[in-house]
């Protein structure tokens, strides 16, 4: 679990109520917006709104991530390919101030385990790392764990000859257990994407498309198992879990938009494939 970091408003947060475990499931679902709110009543009494959402209009925020990958699209391959080893590059921000953090994070599956690793830094350093601009002298500055999670970013980078791909963003209602258990509820909307070639972390920038998907998108993220509540919770509304992955939905969205023989997303390729 991180240490205390900036959330979407600047505010600091503890460890304790961080909403980023480092290992954990996270189980997906695609709801009818018109249940949405009967699945709020439902969930008042083991939730809570969430140290990001608490400070935020209307409880939900904006999530911005600009997603890395190979030339030939590796990592988008491997979701692809259902691959049971398989890791995602990205760089996070929750809004367009320069004076809070960017997170570069690692997020990797294997088999149903999710396992997240991601380090808060200035916008200019997160920036210089992710294309790879004198990253030692960035490492250079951090110790610790921030310096080994920023280390396993950088080496996740070269490994695979990374480069930026595209920016998706969306907004997100989050819940917390109040209870012990490490449970976080999410109800994402809004899903965009922005072809994006280069550093580009803004908000606003660039050309934002919107990201077909059929309904709201649920997620219930939680450590080695989850409460009875949680249980009833999908039994009552009958939800059933399906692969979300919101980087291959954007990527899938704009190769579509391309009629070529050989699909080009950005000056990135792939062979076309049931698109």
């Amino acid at each position: 679990m991180q240490s205390a970091t900036p959330g979407p408003t600047g505010r600091r947060r503890s460890s304790r109520i961080s909403p980023t475990f480092f290992q954990r499931f996270e189980c997906k679902y695609i709801v009818d917006p018109l249940t949405v709110a009967r699945m709020r009543s439902y969930l008042e009494p083991f939730v809570r709104a969430d140290s990001f959402a608490r400070d935020c209009p209307g409880g939900r925020y904006r999530v911005s991530s600009l997603y890395l990958d190979s030339p030939d699209l590796a990592l988008y391959q491997q979701t692809h390919a259902g691959e049971k080893d398989r890791f995602k590059l990205r760089v996070r921000t929750y809004d367009d101030d320069p004076s809070h953090p960017a997170f570069v994070e690692v997020k990797r599956k294997v088999n149903r385990v999710v396992h997240k690793r991601r380090v808060g830094l200035d916008r200019d350093d997160a920036q210089a790392l992710l294309m790879r601009r004198d990253p030692t002298t960035i490492l250079r500055r951090l110790s610790g764990t921030r310096l080994a999670d920023a280390e396993y970013f950088a080496h996740h980078l070269e490994r695979i000859s990374a480069r930026p791909a595209i920016r998706v963003q969306y907004m997100r209602e989050a819940y917390e257990a109040t209870g012990n258990e490490p449970v976080r509820v999410t109800l994402d909307t809004e899903l965009k994407h922005a072809v994006t070639l280069n550093d580009d972390l803004g908000h606003t920038t660039g050309e934002w498309i919107d990201t077909s998907v059929s309904g709201m998108i649920v997620e219930i993220k939680f450590t080695e198992r989850y409460p009875w509540w949680v249980k009833e919770f999908i039994r009552a509304f009958q939800l059933r879990q399906q692969s979300v992955p919101k980087y291959i939905l954007s990527v899938d969205h704009a190769l579509r938009r391309r009629v070529t023989s050989e699909v080009s997303l950005a000056g990135l390729a792939r062979p076309v494939r049931g698109i």
